[in-house]
């Protein structure tokens, strides 16, 4: 299959099966060729990084293993300083000449009117939003204009700081996260406290 790529970003910390069956329902609703999930560096919306970065990646490697169609872009973990958006896309544009789908959850949609260059972003991206449960997808008056889609996806509220609240607490996240992820959480003693 050869179209149009899909793109989802996101700290991943840790990657959960919301991220998956988005990504995976974006694929098919858009025709996608793939999806790159890109982990974030360094964000400089997001206050703090619970696993490290190695620890994200592995996760992720081990959630998509078995996902067709879906691949990572690691060159956001080893850019320096913050990572921005428009820089990531804007090489992968240069390297793929293909249409790009930016798939963000309704819960971003109304904040990427104050993301770094976000003019640019909506200038060179379809914006696909997956809905969150408490957010309406509205388009701000910032993004007129711009190519925004949205697709149907299950609302479920499944987060990644739902998921460390969780296990922080000794609850299992067997349903919300896949098998091998939690696995190497356990291993790893991630999201522990103290």
């Amino acid at each position: 299959m050869s179209g149009p790529i899909g793109v989802l970003g996101g700290i991943f910390d840790p990657v959960h099966n919301g991220h998956l069956v988005v990504a995976s329902l974006a694929r098919e609703f858009f025709g996608l060729e793939k999806i790159l999930f890109i982990p974030s560096g360094y964000p400089p919306h997001k206050n703090r990084v619970t696993a490290s970065s190695s620890d994200r990646l592995a996760m992720l490697r081990l959630a998509l293993q078995n996902e067709p169609g879906s691949t990572i872009w690691e060159k956001e973990l080893s850019r320096p300083g913050y990572s921005y958006t428009i820089d990531t896309l804007e090489e992968l544009s240069a390297q793929n000449k293909k249409k790009i789908y930016f798939i963000i959850g309704s819960d971003n949609l109304s904040e990427i009117s104050g993301w770094h260059r976000y003019r640019s972003i909506i200038e060179m991206v379809d914006l696909c939003v997956a809905h969150r449960p408490g957010y309406a997808v509205k388009i701000p008056d910032e993004l007129r204009g711009a190519n925004v889609h949205t697709f149907p996806s299950p609302e479920w509220g499944i987060s990644s700081t739902m998921i460390r609240k969780y296990l922080m607490n000794g609850f299992s996240c067997r349903h919300l996260i896949p098998d091998t992820v939690g696995e190497y959480i356990l291993q790893k003693g991630l999201y522990r406290t103290g």
